[in-house]
């Protein structure tokens, strides 16, 4: 199943207890015949030709299936469905239930995050940096706001001679108010190389559960490069949600 293509992984297995919708929040309405998981299906658009999307599902999620099956016939992308490991929660245990697909690099978007600007090019970028040699990279927003950074997977990002990209130089995933202030960005999608893919999950799933890292620490993201695409909205809140709602009906 690993093969030559390479991935992106689409974690849809969330109940949304938090907002209580009574649909999945990857369909939210967006406008006239388009919900939010449609931004992310035109992300990879431009790239069918060398991807597999693989999606993960959990339990009622079969409107999705049915609007992913029927969007990537349209775009011909390849498609696989794959179920969720009880026993691994969250998005980061999605993409670690799917391994068996992981492709040469592998990225990961969230498809309840919608880009301000189009990035027809970010999702091909952020393979390239890993086919490159780097073992992660990450997709960024600079953010400043320290409510936003409490509350999201926060970055430190440095600038240094002789790099073409900032580099992560810290990391934490929801850090709180009393932690905001170390960081400086937040992340859109991140991918990572499949010979380095354990170590970069270890990182990312062990900081979703709040869980003490190894030995290693986050010593696996260090030096990861980083493409800027400009702010995003999460519709894991009810003020942006209402927000994407309302102006998709005006």
């Amino acid at each position: 199943m690993s093969g030559g293509r390479d991935t992106v992984v689409l974690p849809c297995a969330g109940a949304g207890t938090r907002l209580g919708l009574p649909i999945a929040k990857e369909l939210v309405p967006t406008g006239p015949g388009r919900v939010a998981l449609d931004h992310t299906l035109d992300l990879l658009a431009p790239h069918a030709d060398r991807l597999r999307l693989v999606a993960v599902l959990g339990p009622g999620r079969e409107a999705t299936a049915r609007h992913l099956t029927a969007r990537c016939a349209d775009l011909g992308l390849p498609l696989a469905l794959c179920s969720q490991d009880a026993t691994l929660p969250e998005s980061t245990g999605a993409v670690l239930s799917c391994e068996a697909w992981w492709g040469p690099a592998t990225a990961v978007l969230l498809p309840d995050q919608i880009l301000a600007r189009p990035a027809p090019h970010a999702v091909g970028d952020l393979l390239d940096l890993v086919g490159a040699g780097h073992r992660a990279a990450f997709l960024t927003a600079a953010e400043n706001d320290p409510h936003r950074l409490a509350v999201d997977g926060a970055l430190h990002l440095e600038s240094a001679a002789g790099h073409a990209w900032p580099q992560v130089e810290d990391f934490a995933d929801k850090p709180g108010l009393e932690q905001a202030s170390r960081f400086n960005a937040v992340w859109f999608a991140y991918a990572f190389a499949r010979g380095h893919g354990r170590a970069v999950l270890d990182v990312l799933h062990r900081a979703t559960l709040r869980q003490p890292f190894g030995p290693e620490g986050i010593a696996p993201l260090l030096g990861a490069p980083t493409l800027d695409v400009g702010p995003f909205t999460d519709l894991g809140t009810w003020p942006s949600l209402a927000a994407t709602i309302t102006g998709s009906v005006l």
